[in-house]
């Protein structure tokens, strides 16, 4: 599960500051052009929807059958992420991109406490700002319990962050996490490859 460099987050087309009407048949249109056959996943990277455009997306009765979302490059913030957290509609989904989001240590406590989304496996988060203390709530908080991936590089996270992901009890079935281009020191990253939590990875990228 390598970070992705290079990655074009935003697209050019932004509507991120529609409203109204508008708002709503542009996401509606997204969902139709970019929702699969089946149902099971939507695509929807660099569309940049926003806060607004998630309040569209939480009512949409058509995507109750996700178990794939790509939501990456959309500016949701941390609203978003709320808003994503406590939809029903999203209780399939079994792997989530959302990185390149502006989502901060608010809006990961939403998505790692949230009952809704108890069966993630794979969470890509990179490129967002959870920095030290969101780390430290997601080591700390965590009852995503079937989490298997993550991706947290790019996310400013120092030592206090790393270490407290190292040593974290509430990550159980975690066994590939991406943790580059952070801002811990090469002292806490030698301590974090030892910690009981990251030494049982299968991948671990430093």
């Amino acid at each position: 599960m390598p970070s992705l460099s290079n990655y074009k987050i935003y697209d050019p087309a932004e509507p991120c500051n529609y409203t109204g009407q508008k708002l709503i048949d542009v996401i509606n249109k997204m969902a139709t052009d970019h929702l699969s056959q089946d149902g099971r996943e939507l695509n929807l990277a660099g569309c940049c929807i926003g806060p607004k455009g998630m309040e569209v997306l939480v009512k949409d009765a058509r995507l109750g059958n996700l178990k794939r979302f790509n939501l990456g490059g959309n500016k949701i913030g941390d609203e978003g992420a709320m808003l994503l957290a406590a939809a029903p509609i999203f209780s399939k989904l079994n792997w989530l991109e959302m990185g390149g989001n502006d989502i901060g240590p608010d809006g990961i406590e939403a998505l790692v406490k949230s009952t809704v989304l108890i069966k993630l496996k794979t969470l890509n988060l990179y490129r967002n700002y959870l920095r030290d203390e969101g780390a430290q709530r997601l080591a700390e908080g965590n009852s995503l319990v079937n989490l298997e991936e993550m991706d947290l590089a790019q996310n400013e996270i120092g030592n206090s962050g790393l270490l407290a992901l190292a040593y974290s009890k509430k990550l159980p079935n975690l066994t590939a996490l991406c943790i580059d281009n952070n801002f811990a020191s090469r002292e806490a990253r030698e301590e974090a490859k030892c910690a009981p939590n990251f030494k049982r990875l299968q991948s671990l990228n430093l």
